[in-house]
């Protein structure tokens, strides 16, 4: 990649993203705002404050995605890394749709969090170890798969990148503009991959992320990973990863 990848010309194309760069940016741009505790403003001296907040633009029911994004949160895919059947407040674990077909969704809750904002707890309760508070985590945070195969998301790109993992990434404190820097990533000409890039990189925000996605692909890959918050700090184990998303008309430089 290093003696053969070519700079791209910068411009607005297709990116077709891999399950690797599709996984970061869900754990990042959906998992951490969804995460109610930090809604309500903990660690915002540390973490700063989410673009999503009471009264603000973004709430439940606003529109941050296009249709075919469906992210979730879901504890119970067994022999997973962020397994389990009962959060660490003894609620039973489900699939939470925390982006649902573009909107906003639910919020991850523990019992804290659900109660001053009026609801239940979604046993997103978790904790590193009996002597640490048990605070709003994630488990395994990815796009829901759609119907079409890679091949097929490639062979519609006229012109494009395919940025199948990452050596970079990086988001800002309200976790709405991002950054993302390739690591093995190939020109898309005429839906066919040829020579590779080097370090293609795209900037934007998590809306025009998630809204410039018009096909999902329906195999998904995951990784494992360990999820870091808290003071003092947790690191909790999930899954990261999914399927192939394409996103139209984005700036790639």
């Amino acid at each position: 990649m290093i003696t053969k990848g070519k700079a791209v010309k910068p411009g607005t194309m297709d990116l077709v993203c891999g399950p690797e760069v599709t996984g970061i940016a869900a754990h990042e741009s959906c998992g951490h705002p969804m995460e109610a505790d930090r809604i309500l403003g903990r660690e915002m001296s540390q973490a700063g404050r989410f673009f999503i907040y009471e009264g603000g633009p973004f709430w439940i029911g606003t529109r941050i995605g296009s249709n075919v994004v469906t992210i979730v949160d879901d504890p119970t895919i067994e022999h997973s890394y962020g397994y389990y059947e009962y959060d660490d407040e003894g609620i039973k674990a489900r699939r939470r749709y925390l982006y649902k077909n573009g909107l906003i969704n639910e919020f991850l809750h523990n019992r804290e969090s659900a109660a001053k904002l009026s609801t239940r707890s979604n046993a997103a309760s978790r904790s590193v170890n009996y002597d640490r508070e048990a605070i709003v985590r994630m488990a395994n945070t990815f796009v829901l798969p759609g119907d079409m195969t890679e091949e097929e998301i490639i062979e519609d790109v006229n012109y494009g990148v395919f940025m199948k993992s990452f050596t970079e990434w990086n988001i800002d404190d309200k976790r709405f503009n991002q950054r993302y820097v390739g690591r093995e990533a190939y020109v898309i000409e005429a839906g066919k991959l040829k020579h590779p890039v080097a370090r293609p990189i795209i900037e934007t925000t998590t809306e025009k992320f998630w809204k410039a996605v018009d096909a999902v692909s329906k195999k998904v890959e995951f990784d494992a990973a360990t999820c870091g918050k808290g003071d003092p700090a947790q690191g909790i184990p999930v899954y990261t990863g999914g399927p192939c998303i394409r996103l139209r008309g984005v700036h790639v430089k």
